[in-house]
């Protein structure tokens, strides 16, 4: 048995013909065939009935097609993980929330790659779902995520940081002299916040629901400059991280009641291969709180 054979084989579950999984392969439908029969006669078990209608998998096809899959997937996680030690890869993808970004990525640069200089990072700005899915999908090696108690299951992660949401406005608007704001003291009240795809409007939007109003949304927006503007000049009240607005003096901020909080992590697909650029950035976090 070789890979080679193991691909024919799952060509022809896929396709159910040998006819489509040879034209699939672009090779003969003989060549395929007698694949396919090497394999029964290796093993002594038939692993398809021949119908009129195609390819049917037996038991034992079954559990070949099963076990096959998992193979195959072994082996190609195993040839891109050699490939990227032969070029010895050195671009690091990386996925950064833009609140998160905008604390974080000064040190990045600072440190990290001041440290690393033989590597090469490549940023992408989007909300916790699509960033999520873009590390599943392998857009991203790695990413910063905001997140409530659980991760994807299909994710691993390491805790970066625990960050507290405040309430935003001018130091002129009578809010910013309150000690804490409730949902109720936003009503109709204008709000200008991230997107739906970002995390913490969809907890600034619960936080709303459970204190029994809804937000008077003006804007929402992907951009965390233009969310800082329209904050600092008055046009809407907004929500960000303590430590981002405390650097702001355009803006003076005060704490929701109840509070809310979020955790940061790094993630990464479960079981990706972890190639230098990669370790080295996980390694580096791991030494310091990248937070202060």
């Amino acid at each position: 048995m070789n890979l080679m054979q193991l691909k024919y084989f799952n060509a022809v579950c896929t396709y159910g013909t040998v006819s489509g999984a040879a034209e699939s392969l672009h090779i003969a439908q003989p060549s395929l065939s007698n694949s396919i029969k090497e394999l029964e006669n290796e093993f002594g078990v038939t692993l398809f009935k021949r119908q009129h209608r195609g390819m049917v998998l037996t038991e034992a096809g079954e559990i070949l097609l099963k076990m096959s899959l998992d193979i195959l997937e072994r082996a190609e996680r195993t040839e891109k993980m050699m490939k990227d030690m032969g070029k010895e890869k050195k671009t690091l993808k990386l996925g950064v929330p833009p609140m998160t970004g905008s604390l974080i990525m000064p040190t990045i640069y600072g440190d990290f790659l001041a440290q690393n200089k033989d590597i090469e990072l490549e940023t992408v700005e989007c909300g916790w779902k699509e960033m999520n899915r873009k590390i599943l999908e392998d857009q991203l090696d790695i990413a910063f995520v905001s997140h409530g108690q659980h991760i994807d299951s299909g994710l691993s992660s390491l805790p970066v940081g625990r960050l507290e949401i405040v309430c935003g406005s001018t130091p002129e608007n009578e809010l910013s002299k309150r000690g804490k704001v409730t949902p109720k003291q936003l009503n109709n009240v204008p709000l200008v916040m991230f997107e739906d795809g970002f995390f913490q409007t969809s907890e600034i939007k619960k936080w709303f629901i459970k204190g029994g109003t809804n937000p008077d949304i003006l804007m929402q927006t992907s951009q965390l400059s233009t969310m800082m503007t329209i904050i600092s000049e008055g046009t809407a009240v907004g929500f960000a991280f303590k430590k981002l607005i405390e650097k702001n003096a355009n803006i003076a901020y005060v704490s929701m009641e109840p509070p809310i909080c979020v955790n940061i992590s790094l993630i990464w697909k479960k079981d990706k291969y972890f190639f230098s650029a990669m370790q080295r950035f996980k390694d580096f976090l791991s030494r310091r709180n990248i937070f202060e």
